[in-house]
């Protein structure tokens, strides 16, 4: 896709083939010489690219469908853009070449054979059936090429490592080269992610800030260096914002690589930094309530939204893609929020309400189709700061009281209002 902030679907024929022709199919239904299947396949792919073209008319917010799909022959490619080119869809092909059979072999046994058509099945039948699938793909497959294909837009990845980029137009199809080749693949990484200990503003139930630890935080943050040790990660590197809760944090750490960013601060709540909950919501009370009206979009006077922060934290999102090394990132809850919302696949609406707690290292393991989350906790009493997400009847009542008709209201130049459909 184009990023993590845009509006992007994801229609995958393999889903659609499985609710249409069925789960079980074997590999021979994957062969060209077979006509009934060859028509199956046919049909399954022009009924999802009618979905996709749906989905654009539909959705005013669509930006980027996502075709994931073998697509091997230029026959098939054709029928994409005869589906697509009325629509006004602009396309681009991402094709993965192999011919190193070590690296197929592999694929095939760490992500393949987990997907849905192989669910209870031994692994080694299911990796001589998708080996078979693919030695079928290979009787027809036409791969893309300057010479024959020069008019379409396309990346060709070979053998994970080399990439032939051709007529890349638009700024999505650039940051989708650019997120390819930042991509790392071969190597399985394991990325720790927690919050700085407790700090004063968490204890008072302060938003923003730039205080110390409490001495609950320093506790956590002693547990934390031990627990390094005890995992032999002391030669990790530690990522962290600018402030000195995090630096604090990292002070109590056996490790030496430690790398500061700015785009690891938290969120800036602009007028509101400083506030309790219960302040704004007596000194703001209408900005209090459109925030939890749309909390990923709405901005903070002369601060930032949850959009804001998402945009600060592409770059450090697209190098953790790319690391090669386990990292452990120490930094703040809206922060994290985001972070983790990506890589768990989390849509916008959900990713300011995503539970990241204090005194907890939380896990993200990348595996076949997703990453898999695990929580550690260390025991250490600390403040709750997690907010529930408001019920729609107490934010139109909070609204009423404010004497705000949000249809009505401009947006003034520190904020985002839900009217506003961008930043």
């Amino acid at each position: 896709s184009s990023g993590i902030n845009a509006e992007y679907g994801v229609f995958n024929v393999g889903k659609y083939r499985r609710e249409l022709v069925g789960v079980n199919m074997s590999c021979d239904y994957y062969d060209p010489n077979n006509p009934d299947g060859a028509d199956s396949r046919r049909m399954v792919a022009a009924y999802v690219l009618t979905k996709i073209a749906e989905w654009f008319r539909d959705d005013p917010d669509a930006s980027v469908a996502i075709l994931d799909a073998t697509n091997t022959t230029r026959e098939r490619r054709n029928l994409i853009l005869e589906k697509c080119m009325p629509e006004n869809i602009k396309v681009m092909f991402i094709e993965s070449a192999l011919d190193d059979p070590q690296i197929e072999e592999k694929n095939i046994r760490e992500h393949k054979i987990r997907c849905p058509d192989y669910q209870g099945c031994d692994p080694d039948a299911a990796f001589k059936d998708f080996s078979e699938r693919i030695r079928n793909y290979k009787k027809a497959y036409e791969t893309l090429s300057l010479d024959l294909d020069r008019e379409l837009s396309f990346i060709r990845v070979s053998n994970v490592t080399q990439f032939h980029i051709n007529k890349i137009t638009c700024n999505v199809q650039t940051k989708s080269a650019y997120f390819l080749m930042n991509l790392q693949t071969n190597t399985q990484t394991t990325l720790y992610f927690s919050r700085h200990g407790e700090s004063i503003f968490n204890r008072e139930g302060r938003i923003g800030g730039d205080t110390n630890l409490t001495e609950n935080g320093k506790n956590y943050a002693q547990k934390l260096g031990n627990f390094l040790k005890e995992k032999q990660l002391t030669d990790i590197p530690v990522w962290t914002s600018l402030m000195k809760r995090t630096i604090e944090t990292c002070s109590y750490l056996p490790n030496q690589n430690i790398r500061r960013y700015k785009s690891l601060n938290e969120i800036d709540a602009g007028r509101c930094d400083g506030l309790t909950y219960e302040e704004i919501g007596e000194q703001y009370p209408d900005e209090f309530a459109l925030r939890d009206l749309d909390k990923y979009n709405y901005r903070y006077p002369r601060g930032e939204s949850y959009h804001d922060l998402c945009c600060r934290l592409e770059p450090i999102i697209m190098d953790l893609e790319k690391l090669a090394e386990n990292v452990l990132v120490i930094c703040h809850q809206a922060v994290l929020r985001c972070i983790v919302g990506y890589f768990l696949n989390c849509s916008p609406d959900d990713i300011p309400y995503i539970e990241i707690p204090l005194h907890t290292i939380i896990k993200i393991t990348p595996v076949a189709y997703g990453c898999e989350k695990e929580n550690v906790e260390f025991g250490v009493t600390s403040t709750v700061t997690h907010r529930e997400k408001q019920t729609t009847e107490s934010i139109e009542r909070r609204l009423l009281t404010a004497g705000l008709v949000l249809d009505n209201r401009p947006a003034s130049p520190g904020e985002l209002t839900s009217s506003d459909s961008e930043i």
